[in-house]
């Protein structure tokens, strides 16, 4: 169902006038309303992209206090999610996923409803779980910064502060929230 608005007088010229009473597509990073979002500005000095919907924690090899990169261990500190922003939109990472490109700014999340890819079947009752090592020769699409609702030992962790707001009925884009900035992140051994 959707909310219909209709012009008066005249021609609307291109301006939509229906709009779904639900997100019905997404993308990785991108923000599923503009309710009390919390976003922060950090830089990428990875020397390589930094995909977005992916989970970003502090880069303590950076140059300066706040840059980010993806996360790589469950005792790195959580930033939020690489929020999706247009700023260069033929950069891409190693697993040709859009990003942001080295010494750009980057927008991370740690507060909001953000869409981000999981690998399986999420509930709303599953831990939110995210890869800290890829995993890929397990399960597709299992990259480093990834979500999925099941334990991979040694791959994945429990990030605390962050709860499934959609599910999926297999891999795909589903809403997480946020509630930062204390996150925690628990080893799936």
């Amino acid at each position: 169902m959707a909310v219909t608005f209709t012009t008066s007088a005249g021609s609307a010229g291109g301006v939509q006038s229906s709009y779904a009473l639900e997100l019905t597509a997404a993308l990785e990073g991108q923000f599923a309303d503009i309710a009390d979002n919390s976003v922060s500005t950090f830089v990428n000095e990875t020397g390589a992209v930094l995909a977005y919907g992916g989970l970003g924690v502090v880069n303590t090899a950076g140059s300066v206090g706040n840059s980010v990169k993806t996360i790589a261990a469950t005792t790195d500190t959580v930033a939020g999610i690489i929020a999706l922003t247009y700023v260069d939109e033929t950069a891409t990472d190693s697993n040709s996923r859009p990003g942001v490109k080295d010494d750009q700014t980057v927008n991370v999340l740690s507060k909001g409803v953000v869409a981000v890819y999981c690998v399986e079947a999420v509930d709303l009752t599953d831990a939110v779980r995210v890869y800290h090592s890829a995993d890929t020769g397990v399960t597709s699409g299992s990259f480093a910064g990834r979500f999925t609702g099941t334990a991979a030992s040694g791959k994945t962790a429990v990030l605390g502060g962050a709860r499934w707001v959609s599910k999926t009925s297999a891999a795909g884009i589903a809403l997480l929230e946020l509630n930062g900035p204390d996150f925690s992140l628990t080893a799936d051994a």
